[in-house]
């Protein structure tokens, strides 16, 4: 009887999961290193209130990734640091009755941090400056 209701619980666990996605959405952010091969690798630390993504050093082209599902409340953010320039930013935030998109690819370049989604845009277009 015990292990029947651990297994019960277990499925009512993914099924809520599952479900989650299902109706929200699941969301996928890339941050890329988009800077000349002769600087300073990028570093970058991720995280929301409810998960944290760590820190990381990406080399030139190389990228950093990962997927959620959208809730009511979900707001990640990214620090980046390149030599001597960093910047703090906002890389995904649910805000109700307006369109959000389901990709969401940030790339450092040198003259700042640059956004890209594939609903509507074929190239990147420049967001952020760093500081």
């Amino acid at each position: 009887m015990k292990s029947l209701l651990i297994f019960y619980l277990v499925v009512l666990n993914i099924f809520q999961i599952a479900l989650t996605c299902t109706l929200s959405g699941e969301v996928n952010v890339l941050v890329i290193n988009n800077l000349p091969s002769s600087t300073p690798p990028l570093k970058l630390h991720c995280a929301s209130g409810d998960h944290e993504l760590g820190f990381h050093t990406l080399k030139v082209n190389e990228q950093f990734s990962w997927k959620f599902c959208m809730g009511l409340r979900t707001l990640y953010f990214c620090h980046l640091w390149w030599g001597s320039k960093q910047k703090g930013f906002i890389v995904y935030k649910t805000r109700l009755f307006q369109k959000h998109f389901f990709y969401y690819f940030w790339a450092a370049k040198t003259d700042g941090i640059y956004l890209y989604h594939t609903d509507n845009a074929t190239f990147y277009t420049q967001k952020i400056d760093w500081e």
